[in-house]
C-alpha cells in the first residue's frame, strides 16, 4: 500500500520546537509563523498538515461561546491559511476537538454536547472543499478522563465520527488517538490516525524495533489491511533517530502515512 501522507506535527521555529495542530487561528499566530511553518514542511518533505478548530486553552473561531458569535479576524486568518496551504498543494485534514479539555478553560466547548453536530454541520459545509480526510479529535482516547469524561463517553466518541461522515460526504473519517487495545475498543471510522504509546517528548529512547513492534500490535487488533496512519511518535521529528523511526513505519504494510520527516 502506498503512503499517502507524511505529516509535519512537530517543526522547528527560530530555534524551538513548536507544534502545527493550531497554526489556524491559535492564540500567539501570526501570518508569519504559518508561512514558515509552510516553508519549512516543504523543505523536509513533509505534504500534509493537521488543523485543530477547538482546544480549551488556546484556540476559538468564536468571539464568546462556542458556537454563538463567529470571530471574523480569527475566521479570515484561519480560511487565509486553509487557501495558502491549498495553494502549496498540501493536504489538510482537519481536527474539531482536544480531549481532555482544561480544568480552568479560556474557550470551553466540550460540555455543550447538544452544540457539536451544528458546528460539525457547520464546518463540513465549509471546510470539505478544502479537506483531504477529517479527525474527530486529537486524543479521543482521553474523553474517559477529567475533565472531558463529566460529559463524554466512548460512544460519544464513536458516535461523533458518524456524524462527521454524515455531513463529509466521501472525505475519510477518523480520530487521533494514542490507543492501547488492551484497555480499548477501536474507535471507529474509515483509518486509524494513531500517536505511538510513548509520549512524543521520549520519542528519541523508542527504538525503531521497538516503536514498530507498538505499531504492529495495533494493527494486529484492527481488520487486516485497514489503513494505519501513525501521525504523531518523536518530538525531535527532524533528527536521524526520528528519520529512522518514521522509515522503519512506513515500510508496514497497511500504512499509508507518517510522522515526517523521513528523509
Amino acid at each position: 500500500m502506498p503512503l499517502v501522507v507524511t505529516n509535519s506535527l512537530f517543526w522547528e521555529y527560530k530555534g524551538r520546537t513548536e507544534s502545527a495542530w493550531y497554526l489556524g487561528a491559535g492564540d500567539g499566530v501570526t501570518v508569519e509563523m504559518q508561512n514558515a511553518y509552510m516553508d519549512w514542511s516543504e523543505a523536509h518533505g513533509c505534504d500534509t498538515t493537521i488543523i485543530c478548530l477547538n482546544n480549551e486553552e488556546l484556540m476559538s473561531l468564536f468571539s464568546d461561546e462556542y458556537m454563538r458569535t463567529l470571530d471574523l479576524r480569527k475566521y479570515d486568518m484561519f480560511m487565509s491559511y486553509v487557501q495558502r496551504l491549498k495553494a502549496r498543494v498540501a493536504k489538510i485534514v482537519f481536527a474539531f476537538f482536544d480531549f481532555p479539555g482544561s480544568n480552568n478553560p479560556k474557550y470551553p466547548c466540550l460540555r455543550y454536547m447538544d452544540r457539536h453536530e451544528p458546528f460539525i454541520e457547520a464546518a463540513c459545509k465549509t471546510l470539505n472543499p478544502d479537506a483531504r480526510a477529517y479527525l474527530l479529535a486529537i486524543e479521543s482516547n482521553r474523553c474517559i478522563e477529567y475533565p472531558a469524561h463529566k460529559w463524554w463517553k466512548r460512544d460519544d466518541v464513536e458516535n461523533g465520527i458518524k456524524i462527521i461522515k454524515k455531513y463529509a460526504g466521501l472525505i475519510p473519517v477518523g480520530s487521533h488517538e494514542q490507543w492501547n487495545p488492551r484497555t480499548m475498543g477501536f474507535c471507529g471510522g474509515d483509518f486509524a490516525c494513531l500517536e505511538t504509546r510513548n509520549h512524543p517528548a521520549a520519542g528519541d529512547s523508542i527504538s525503531v524495533a521497538d516503536m514498530v513492534a507498538d505499531v504492529q500490535f495495533s494493527q494486529s487488533q484492527l481488520p487486516p489491511g485497514f489503513p494505519t496512519w501513525v501521525a504523531e511518535k518523536n518530538l525531535n521529528a527532524w533528527n536521524k533517530h526520528s528519520i529512522e523511526q518514521a522509515q522503519a513505519i512506513a515500510e508496514l504494510p497497511g500504512v499509508v502515512g507518517v510522522s515526517g520527516p523521513i528523509s
